[in-house]
């Protein structure tokens, strides 16, 4: 697992783009001062304000699309938070070992709330989990992409911080196919979808030291 700390209590890097709106006077519009124009790598033209290692980005209307920051002056920005032409940002995209590719995503509600976090437990750049806090800031489900192919392939359900139900979906369809119980710490009962239309119609019963116990059709199949 990484260690990050998504992965125990999640705790939001909204403080970094905060600094970043004060540092570049943005409160959503383009401050009093004319920046110049640029063109983006997307292609688009933006008005620049310059603030050394912080760097706001406002569209031909004057609003505040995005903000970067090169927190250890390497000339590459690690942390991007899009505003969106709000004050406060909607995402945030962090180069947390500053290889140049983005390996953590924030996603806010428009309350500033934090909705959604996503690592790249492998650095690819693209993220393979998602997490979404729950009461306390701690994970209340994980989503797993384990084999890069865009997909849920497992998701973590928990409760105060501690596992209590796993999905799987073995098929590569995109739908769970596997819904396992573990709210008594371990694997206790296992629910199949062995027909392909999306609804448990088996159930595997384990003992406490996880040993098949029964396996049982569940009713109306």
């Amino acid at each position: 697992m990484v260690g990050s700390p998504a992965l125990t209590r999640i705790l939001p890097l909204v403080v970094a783009a905060t600094s970043l709106v004060i540092a570049c006077k943005g409160r959503g519009g383009l401050p009093p001062e004319t920046p110049p124009a640029i063109k983006g790598p997307d292609g688009k033209e933006y008005l620049l304000l310059d603030r050394g290692r912080y760097k706001g980005f406002y569209d031909q209307w004057g609003r505040l699309d995005h903000i970067e920051y090169d927190s250890n002056g390497d000339g590459k920005a690690d942390h991007i938070a899009h505003h969106q032409g709000e004050k406060s940002p909607r995402s945030l995209d962090i180069d947390e070992d500053f290889d140049g590719r983005m390996d953590r995503w924030e996603e806010y509600d428009p309350t500033g709330r934090l909705v959604k976090v996503g690592v790249s437990r492998k650095h690819s750049g693209t993220p393979d989990l998602w997490i979404t806090p729950g009461p306390g800031d701690l994970p209340a489900r994980k989503e797993y992409d384990d084999n890069d192919d865009l997909r849920v392939d497992r998701a973590e359900i928990l409760e105060r911080g501690l596992l209590v139900r796993v999905e799987l979906d073995t098929e590569g369809d995109g739908k769970p196919d596997r819904w396992q119980d573990w709210h008594t710490g371990r694997l206790g009962a296992e629910d199949l979808d062995t027909n392909g239309d999306g609804r448990p119609d088996r159930r595997l019963v384990y003992n406490e030291k996880g040993r098949l116990l029964k396996m049982e059709p569940l009713k109306g199949e």
